[in-house]
C-alpha cells in the first residue's frame, strides 16, 4: 500500500478537478441545448457553475493544500462529491442516476484524452484547451477574465514545479484515471473505443487526427460538426448522382448511420439508398435529437423553470455502460471517504459565493 500511495502526487489535484469540471460543463451545455432550455437560463447555469469551479480562492486552496507535507490525492468520492455540489450551485438539479452518467462521461473522456498523450506538457495543453472551450460556450468579458486568470494561476503553479514534479503530476493524472473502465457509446461510434472498453491509439477514421490535434476541446460539439459535415457530403452525393443505387452514396449513408447510431437508415441488408426526400427528413430529425445525454435534468429554483423529462423512444446520444468496481479501487482503502456533510457552492440573492467549508475542505481530509 505504501508503494502504491507513493506514486500519486497530490499536486495533481487541481488539474484533475479543473479538467473534469470542464468536461462536466461540456455535458451540461449539450444537455441544456437538447432540452431547449432558454438561452438566458442556459447562460446563467454555465456561468454560475464556471464561477464556482474556477473561483480563485477555491483554486488557491487546492494548490496550497497540495503542497503541504500531509497532502493527499483526491479519491473518486472526494472529486465526485465536490463536482456534484459545484454542478448544482445554480438552477440545476441532478439526481444520483444523472450524476453517475455525468461522472462516467467526465472520467472516461478525460481518460481517453490522457491515453493519447505522451509528454508531461500535454497535460497543460489539454487543460488550456478545456478552459478556452468553456470560455467560448457563452462569451462574456467576465467569463473570459476568469478563465485567463485561471490559466495564469495554473501556469505559475506548473512552472514552480521541477521537471520531475511536472512528470509526476502528469503520471498521477494518468494513473488516477486508470481505475475507471466504462464503455461510452460516443467513443465507440466514433471508432475510438472498442466494445470491451479499451481505447484505440490510432483509429482508422479520417477525422481521428482532427480530434487528436485538438484534444481537450468539446468532443460533443466536434462530433456534431463531423455529423453535419457527413450530412452535407451525403446531400451533395444525392443531388449530383443520377444513379440512386450508387455505391458511394450507400457507403456515405452507412458511415453517417454508424456515427449517429440509427440503424433505421437502411431498409435492408442490401444497403439500399433512401429516397432523397425521406432521407432529408430523417437527417433533420436525428440531428436535432442526437444531443440527448440523459433524461432527468431539472431546475431547482421555485421561480425558475422546473422541467421534468419523460422517457421517450429516442435513443440517448451518449448512453453508458458501467463496469467500474469501486471495491477494487485501492485509493479508497488508503485515503478513505470524504467526511463532509454540507454543500459547498451556494446561490445567494447577492450572487454566487463559496461556503467556507469548500475553502477548508482540502486541509480537513483524513
Amino acid at each position: 500500500m505504501a508503494s502504491f500511495s507513493h506514486k500519486f502526487n497530490p499536486r495533481a489535484n487541481v488539474f484533475i478537478l479543473v479538467n473534469l469540471g470542464c468536461e462536466m460543463l461540456y455535458v451540461i451545455d449539450q444537455r441544456l441545448k437538447a432540452q431547449q432550455i432558454p438561452v438566458n437560463k442556459s447562460k446563467q447555469v454555465i456561468h454560475d457553475v464556471t464561477a464556482v469551479l474556477l473561483d480563485p480562492k477555491f483554486l488557491d486552496s487546492l494548490i496550497i493544500g497540495s503542497t503541504q507535507s500531509t497532502a493527499q490525492l483526491f479519491t473518486e468520492n472526494h472529486c465526485k462529491f465536490m463536482l456534484k455540489d459545484i454542478a448544482t450551485c445554480s438552477l440545476m438539479q441532478l439526481n444520483s442516476d444523472s450524476m453517475d452518467k455525468l461522472w462516467n462521461l467526465m472520467t472516461m473522456v478525460y481518460k481517453w484524452q490522457l491515453y493519447l498523450t505522451r509528454h508531461q506538457h500535454h497535460l497543460l495543453d489539454i487543460t488550456f484547451r478545456h478552459l478556452d472551450s468553456i470560455a467560448n460556450l457563452y462569451t462574456e468579458e467576465k467569463q473570459s477574465l476568469l478563465v485567463d486568470f485561471t490559466k495564469n494561476t495554473l501556469l505559475d503553479f506548473w512552472n514552480s514545479c521541477s521537471d520531475d514534479e511536472q512528470l509526476s503530476i502528469f503520471r498521477t493524472n494518468k494513473a488516477w484515471s486508470e481505475f475507471f473502465n466504462t464503455k461510452i457509446s460516443l467513443l465507440i461510434r466514433l471508432g475510438f473505443q472498442t466494445l470491451d472498453g479499451n481505447f484505440i491509439e490510432n483509429a482508422n477514421e479520417s477525422y481521428f487526427q482532427e480530434f487528436r490535434d485538438t484534444i481537450g476541446e468539446n468532443i460533443y460539439a466536434k462530433s456534431m460538426e463531423i455529423a453535419k459535415r457527413k450530412r452535407q457530403e451525403l446531400e451533395e452525393e444525392v443531388t449530383n448522382s443520377s444513379n440512386t443505387s450508387s455505391r458511394s452514396s450507400a457507403n456515405c449513408v452507412n458511415q453517417l448511420t454508424e456515427m449517429l447510431n440509427y440503424s433505421s437508415f437502411l431498409k435492408g441488408p442490401e444497403e439500399q439508398t433512401l429516397a432523397a426526400t425521406d432521407m432529408q427528413k430523417q437527417l433533420d430529425q436525428n440531428l436535432k435529437q442526437c444531443n440527448t445525454l440523459f433524461q432527468d435534468l431539472g431546475f431547482n429554483s421555485a421561480g425558475m423553470l422546473d422541467m421534468r423529462i419523460t422517457t421517450t423512444n429516442v435513443p440517448e446520444f451518449v448512453p453508458v455502460e458501467t463496469s467500474y468496481n469501486r471495491q477494487n479501487d485501492p485509493r479508497s482503502a488508503i485515503y478513505g471517504r470524504p467526511n463532509v456533510s454540507q454543500g459547498f457552492g451556494k446561490c445567494y440573492e447577492g450572487g454566487l459565493t463559496l461556503n467556507k467549508d469548500l475553502l477548508e475542505f482540502y486541509s480537513k481530509l483524513d
